[in-house]
């Protein structure tokens, strides 16, 4: 560029590109466990009673039971009157029969259809461990766990897409921390419906019973996390953050978008016959995710992501320049360019992120702060 012949443009825009990335896609590190289902009556119950109660169920006969179980006629007379006692049975004598009749009650019914229920097993849940607020909680469940990935750390793609990975919080959470998570979680509306999930086909049970229900949470034998993926477009996830300030107590960890800053600078051509006014240098802003100008941004002097406790957003450089304002450079001024990286933090909206979580299909997902309409998620 001569500096004594009009005016020239800094850059070419012949040259300009679109950002290449289109499709980013988020990894949220949960943590596995298992969850075992209870029922506190039944929990109550002997064995026998239980047994009982099963056989009632499959037609057995007193008589028959009074076979299997070996007890006395008197000790099995007084079971089966505790059980009626507890409206599980009833029991009636016909004329001239010294043996009761036993039916088996609605209460009982349900008690043999929970525990058939209960025999199915545990049942694997996963606990976030992205948060940075115990309050904050998502617990997601499957039946298919292939719907999570295990991606290794120092991988940038999955599935041709570019990831941004939220890192686990630094101190991770022992069982009886996250127990206590679940438990803040599991509201009675939302424990019926993750019962609801598992037990396919079983409203009205899961309504008659929801009050006695309980269940108790384990460890799995891994200790990596397995990622929920969720995919937006590379505009989305800069519009669902915002600027980061020391005085918000965020529940996620910061997300890091990488920036440019293009600084020019002005001086007087030696030799230029006639006087000119040489402007101040300026320093313009844009982040690398969608090409957007940043034009309050003030750079607090990070040029280097930390090794943890922050996820960075991945840059979109292609092989030409993206859309850049000219610069127009007077005759008589020359113009020095120089740029530096650096990255703008921001927080990324929870609310925001939480609809996007709830839209997979394949999971159901219950989160602390759950939008009205997704209050029934999707299930497979």
């Amino acid at each position: 560029m001569d500096p004594c012949h009009g005016v020239s443009p800094l850059f070419n825009k012949s040259e300009v590109s679109r950002p290449t990335q289109t499709a980013i896609t988020l990894l949220l590190p949960f943590q596995r466990y298992r969850l075992r289902f209870s029922h506190r009556l039944l929990d109550s119950l002997g064995g026998v009673s239980r047994f009982i109660l099963r056989a009632l169920a499959d037609g057995l006969t007193l008589e028959r039971i009074a076979e299997v179980v070996a007890l006395s006629h008197t000790v099995l007379l007084q079971q089966m009157a505790f059980l009626a006692q507890h409206h599980f049975v009833a029991m009636a004598r016909d004329d001239g029969d010294a043996a009761p009749v036993v039916t088996l009650l609605e209460r009982g019914g349900r008690m043999v259809a929970v525990e058939r229920r209960l025999r199915e097993g545990d049942h694997l849940v996963w606990l976030d461990a992205f948060t940075l607020d115990r309050k904050a909680v998502h617990m997601l469940a499957t039946t298919d766990p292939e719907c999570l990935v295990r991606i290794p750390p120092g991988e940038t793609k999955l599935d041709g897409k570019a990831v941004v990975r939220l890192p686990s919080r630094a101190h991770p959470y022992y069982l009886f921390d996250d127990a206590n998570r679940l438990h803040r979680l599991l509201s009675q509306d939302k424990l019926a419906t993750l019962l609801g999930y598992f037990w396919r086909d079983a409203e009205s049970l899961i309504a008659e019973e929801i009050d006695n229900m309980d269940y108790v949470l384990s460890t799995e034998m891994t200790n990596e996390p397995e990622y929920h993926p969720v995919t937006v477009e590379a505009a989305e996830l800069f519009d669902i953050s915002e600027g980061s300030g020391p005085e918000k107590r965020a529940a996620l960890p910061p997300l890091l978008v990488p920036v440019l800053g293009m600084k020019v600078e002005f001086s007087r051509v030696e030799g230029f016959p006639w006087p000119v006014v040489v402007p101040p240098a300026r320093t313009s802003y844009m982040e690398l995710v969608t090409h957007r100008s940043l034009s309050h941004f003030v750079p607090d002097g990070l040029t280097e992501p930390p090794a943890h406790d922050v996820a960075v957003a991945p840059a979109a450089i292609g092989a030409n320049l993206p859309e850049i304002d000219e610069t127009v450079v007077p005759p008589g001024l020359s113009a020095t360019f120089s740029a530096i990286r650096t990255f703008a933090r921001r927080d990324i909206d929870h609310l925001a992120l939480t609809i996007r979580m709830h839209e997979r299909a394949d999971a159901m997902l219950i989160s602390f702060n759950q939008p009205r309409s997704a209050a029934e998620p999707s299930c497979a």
